[in-house]
């Protein structure tokens, strides 16, 4: 779920950044995987979102992050993050915010639903990357009624093969109204990205398993729970060293209830991205 480069790359690649180098990163994204008022995954629901992240290598260990994220399937949040890495370490941490999230009941639109967020990613160079991460609204105060809360969460391992870049792991979202209503999607997936030495495009192939909760209140015969057999791709271009664009999406090849029968499992669901990295080099400024 989901990149201003392929997953794989994000997850894997060592950092390429420069003292003085500033990443400007601007995405564009459409999913159909949207729960109906059924609690069934429609494409009827079919959302538009975007993010927008810069990143700054400000020391030779201190990179500082602010983005905004508007998620179709999950909702909206600004954060930052300042993150310490070495050769073999990295550990990141900073204030997340949900903005202007509303729960499916009406309820007031929060300016900002704070929370935080923190992960760290171990390093073996060239071979073997370990990464958790999660971002996580603060506990919620007992007038909340009508507000939701955002959380995100990942686990991930990834190692290299010739020429292959290649990850396992699982990534999750929920979304939780004050009321109790909970939608989430997990996702776990092999992720693989393939590249040629002096080679401007790269390109990924994603197998994932994916499962939809919509849960109402324990006993409900509203909660409903999906799986989808997911298969995705990418394409990314770097035509020059300081600039990448790049092309990705998913689509369900097979979905199917893991609870009463549901109708409306046979539509298409997927997810397409779109998006453009720039380096800014500011040292000579």
């Amino acid at each position: 779920m989901k990149h201003v480069v392929p997953v794989t790359a994000a997850i894997l690649l060592l950092p390429l950044f420069q003292l003085g180098a500033t990443d400007i990163s601007v995405t564009g994204k459409t999913s159909a995987f949207n729960f109906n008022a059924a609690g069934v995954p429609d494409p009827a629901q079919q959302r538009w979102g975007y993010d927008f992240y810069v990143e700054d290598q400000l020391t030779e260990a201190l990179i500082g992050k602010i983005a905004y994220d508007c998620d179709p399937e999950n909702g909206s949040t600004l954060s930052a993050r300042a993150s310490y890495r070495t050769s073999y370490l990295e550990i990141s941490a900073g204030p997340t915010f949900g903005i202007l999230n509303s729960s499916s009941s009406g309820g007031v639109a929060n300016l900002f639903q704070p929370g935080l967020g923190i992960g760290f990613k171990l390093l073996a160079p060239g071979q073997v990357v370990a990464k958790a991460d999660t971002d996580f609204a603060l506990p919620a105060p007992a007038s909340s009624t009508g507000q939701i809360f955002l959380q995100r969460s990942e686990l991930s391992i990834g190692f290299y093969l010739p020429n292959v870049l290649c990850s396992v792991g699982i990534k999750q979202k929920t979304n939780t109204e004050s009321g109790g209503l909970v939608k989430g999607i997990t996702d776990v997936g092999l992720y693989t990205e393939s590249f040629k030495k002096g080679s401007p495009f790269r390109i990924s192939v994603d197998f994932i398993y994916r499962v939809m909760d919509y849960y109402v209140a324990s006993g409900s015969a509203s909660n409903t729970k999906t799986a989808h057999l997911v298969l995705g791709g990418g394409l990314t271009w770097e035509p020059k060293n300081d600039l990448s664009l790049f092309i990705e999406g998913d689509g369900a090849i097979y979905s199917y209830s893991l609870g009463g029968s549901l109708t409306g499992l046979d539509k298409f669901l997927f997810d397409v991205r779109a998006g453009v990295l720039y380096r800014l080099d500011t040292s000579k400024n």
